[in-house]
């Protein structure tokens, strides 16, 4: 390289760290303290940053609507411990030969082979696996079905009161939530601080080239703005002090998960140094500090769309000093923690059916934190699989909004009018759930039997494409070549309006077989195959997704009444032409009744004259 002068940011000086390198570890596992403050260790760790959470669940034969509640509710708070790492809750009807689980027992013998403490009520226990003295029971107990929903509800809400390896517990007074007040969603009515969004360590940066600064922007996805206009960023960050960076291509990159918006330059450049010493000079006049630059930039509504994140990334070139002068190795800049975004001016509308807003943000589901306007459908004898597919759901949403399930509702095919006024998750095999045909029948794609069926497209297809914003007639031709090409073991995915009362959505979860179906769950929290689940069907065989538009869409939400043209027009110029007509015509036919009367008022005035 060079024997002096030496350039320590030099891409030419590199290093290499021999695969024959060893690490030596002593591990001896220390038994589990049991105790309910502790939760959700033993049966979950925090600190593995890295590794999704598997916890079997086990729930015994012919387990009712009440107990699967239950348990959907206890998943779910373990899936919000597990936030990004994921959960996966496995149900089967007996214990595991090792390890962690969860366990539903309505009376002493609900479980075979397990010595279960005597449950006068809801109870939560904490007992050793019979077989591992390693491995560790959460017992949700009670004397009925019930009481396991007690139980349940109580170590959701009321984990600080509990204490020891066994506790009595009662159902506790959870306060209704209100829409779209999720903890882990950025408020919308007003400027919210970057500072409340992240630690303030983690708007620092260091060296020359570090990663981005990543704010979480989570949201519901349903955003409309009056002509695409979109949401204010104003920015506060500050630059390395002294003639450390090469201002003229130094920088900071402005990003919303991946999608640039704009870059700011960490300085003035030099022959703008009068005109930055007089902005100083007002700045510190008016008690700001001129070592804080600003910057604004504009968020597009269509880059929010869930699981959003503001990346913010300093860019900084060393200046060259000359030979043989260091340069300092670690300039350190950052983003003041007042730095604002401002979500407000939205409107909440979106069109429906979209799995591609149910599969990235659980919409619309999670518009209520805790799915209390979410009701599941389950078959009264549903396979451990299904039942599983059901956990990994709603512990999916639980996760998105970070609050448990604690208002969901799980009911069998035949109390289906009790939660007419809920979205409703349905979750079934082919043939199993007597609740897929009866929901789906507005849809178009129908359940037959054991099998998925669509209507040809008829005459009239493409002037419904025009005005009401149905799919074309060579994507329903497809949809259908696709349904008639499935072989044996395919998943499906399904999104319709809901007959029982409009402005409601169903969203079903189906396949061939219970195995089939659990492997569409398992797609959902694939990084590579949830972004292909789009559309209102989505099909799963053999590894691969494919999705369809097969059904006009319906409106969810509740726009101005201003918003209405822009909503119908869209992207669609031929829509716009018949609106602009249809204005034109409104306009000019009282002006035409105004111009006749008149000229009619003439004419007479001149008879009579």
């Amino acid at each position: 390289y060079t024997t002096e002068c030496n350039d320590p940011l030099s891409g030419l000086l590199w290093a290499t760290v021999s695969d024959l390198s060893t690490l030596r570890l002593r591990i001896e596992r220390i038994p589990p303290v049991r105790d309910l403050a502790r939760l959700p260790e033993p049966l979950f760790d925090r600190r593995r940053l890295r590794e999704a959470l598997t916890l079997p669940v086990v729930i015994p034969e012919g387990a009712g609507p009440a107990a699967l509640r239950a348990a959907a509710i206890a998943a779910s708070w373990f899936a919000v411990q597990a936030d990004y790492r994921g959960a996966h809750f496995p149900v089967s009807r007996g214990l595991p030969e090792r390890g962690d689980a969860l366990v539903l027992a309505a009376g002493p013998d609900a479980v075979p082979g397990l010595a279960l403490p005597r449950m006068d009520g809801p109870t939560l226990a904490l007992i050793a696996h019979p077989e591992d003295p390693f491995g560790t029971l959460l017992v949700l107990g009670g004397r009925t079905e019930a009481e396991l929903a007690s139980a349940a509800l109580a170590l959701a809400a009321g984990r600080g009161t509990l204490a020891g390896e066994l506790a009595r517990v009662a159902a506790p007074v959870i306060p209704p939530r209100q829409p779209y007040d999720a903890p882990r969603w950025i408020r919308t009515d007003g400027p919210v601080a970057l500072g409340s969004l992240v630690d303030r360590e983690a708007l620092q940066s260091s060296g020359y080239a570090p990663g981005p600064v990543r704010v979480p922007l989570r949201t519901s996805p349903d955003i409309v703005t009056f002509r695409g206009w979109g949401f204010p960023l104003d920015l506060r960050f500050r630059a390395p002090d002294g003639p450390i960076v090469d201002v003229s291509a130094s920088r900071l990159d402005v990003a919303v998960s991946g999608a640039y918006l704009r870059s700011f330059r960490l300085a003035d450049p030099e022959g703008w140094i009068p005109t930055r010493w007089l902005t100083d000079r007002i700045w510190a006049f008016f008690g700001a500090d001129p070592a804080v630059r600003h910057g604004r930039a504009v968020i597009p509504p269509w880059t929010l769309l869930g699981e959003n994140e503001l990346q913010l990334r300093f860019d900084m070139r060393p200046l060259n000093r000359g030979d043989c002068v260091d340069v300092p190795a670690d300039p350190r800049a950052s983003i003041d923690p007042d730095s604002t975004v401002d979500l407000s001016r939205l409107v909440r509308y979106a069109r429906m059916p979209s799995l591609g807003f149910f599969a990235s943000a659980g919409f619309p589901f999670t518009r209520m934190a805790d799915l209390s306007g979410t009701a599941a459908v389950m078959a009264e004898r549903a396979s451990p699989l299904e039942q599983g597919a059901l956990l990994d759901l709603v512990g999916q949403l639980a996760a998105v909004t970070g609050v448990a399930a604690t208002g969901l509702q799980v009911v069998a095919p035949t109390q289906l009018q009790s939660v007419a006024g809920r979205d409703l998750l349905v979750v079934g095999a082919l043939g199993r759930n007597p609740a897929l045909g009866a929901l789906l029948r507005e849809a178009a794609v129908r359940v037959e039997g054991e099998r998925l069926t669509l209507a040809l497209p008829d005459a009239f297809q493409e002037a419904r494409a025009v005005l009401l914003d149905a799919p074309s007639r060579a994507e329903r031709t497809r949809a259908s070549a696709a349904l008639g090409t499935l072989g044996e073991g395919f998943g499906a995915l399904l999104g319709a309006p809901s007959p029982l009362q409009s402005g409601r959505s169903v969203i079903a979860l189906t396949g061939t077989t219970p195995a089939a179906l659990a492997q569409m769950a398992a797609a959902l929290r694939d990084p590579a195959l949830q972004p292909l689940i789009q559309g209102d069907t989505a099909l799963l065989a053999q590894g691969r997704v494919q999705s369809f538009r097969t059904q006009a869409p319906y409106g969810v939400g509740d726009p101005p009444w201003w918003l209405w043209p822009q909503l119908w027009a869209g992207q669609h110029w031929e829509r716009a032409l018949l609106f602009l007509l249809a204005a034109g015509a409104l306009l000019a036919l009282p002006i035409y009744w105004i111009l006749r009367r008149r000229a009619v008022s003439r004419l007479r005035s001149r008879t009579h004259s």
